[in-house]
């Protein structure tokens, strides 16, 4: 099971790669030729985050991976632990997928 369920994380991360690159690609494709600087400066800048799209995707697994962790702790000795994390993370991707398309 835990390997069915690690097979759709997997998959479910290349969507986010994918949309995370769609994101990147619409912010560059806003025509006038300003809006890419602006948005680069704004997330590096004031948000103090990156603008790439990889760097975005690790970052939201790693947080993503230490809520679920958090959220499942009082489950940590049973032997179904990682499978409940690997479900709050599929939950939280499709959470983000759906709020990207």
């Amino acid at each position: 099971m835990s390997l069915c369920v690690g097979k759709l994380l997997e998959q479910k991360d290349k969507q986010l790669s994918i949309a995370m690159q769609k994101v990147a690609a619409d912010a560059a494709a806003v025509p006038g030729g300003q809006f890419p600087t602006i948005w680069k400066d704004s997330l590096t800048g004031f948000f103090k985050t990156s603008a790439d799209p990889e760097d975005q995707v690790a970052a939201f697994q790693q947080a993503r991976r230490n809520a679920c962790v958090f959220m499942n702790s009082l489950a940590v000795q049973g032997t179904g632990f990682g499978i409940f994390v690997s479900n709050c993370e599929i939950r939280l991707t499709d959470a983000l997928l759906q709020s990207l398309n």
